[in-house]
């Protein structure tokens, strides 16, 4: 009897070990680490009454052309005040969303970080 509960008891503690990926890296590398992203800005340099500058479509081609992924993108205001004059800059921004590997990427061609507008606000186009 002591026989069948000492190989009872192995048994029951090996089943409970699972029989696992023996080399839990290889499991883990076929695993992609989760990409991360940021969001950049670019002025339109539209102004008060006339409207102009350059669009949302053209700045994302910008960023395109130049081999950046834009995951997203949205109109924007910098939340700054500004004298209401005809022909003075309105603050209209364009916000991407990039991977962080390519921000920098996107900071040769004039865009920035958006954290560096923190009263910045998404707006309709």
């Amino acid at each position: 009897m002591r026989i069948f509960l000492v190989s009872l008891v192995t048994l029951v503690t090996l089943a409970a070990c699972g029989g696992g990926n023996e080399n839990p890296s290889a499991a883990n590398a076929d695993q992609k680490a989760p990409q991360t992203n940021t969001s950049v800005y670019k002025y339109a340099g539209s102004v008060q009454c006339t409207g102009g500058g350059t669009s949302l479509a053209a700045m994302e081609r910008q960023l395109t052309d130049a081999g950046i992924q834009v995951l997203a993108s949205a109109c924007g205001a910098d939340g700054k005040l500004y004298p209401t004059v005809c022909g003075a800059a309105d603050g209209r921004i364009g916000i991407m969303e990039v991977p962080a590997d390519q921000a920098q990427a996107a900071s040769a061609l004039g865009f920035a970080p958006l954290s560096n507008l923190p009263e910045a606000t998404r707006v309709p186009c």
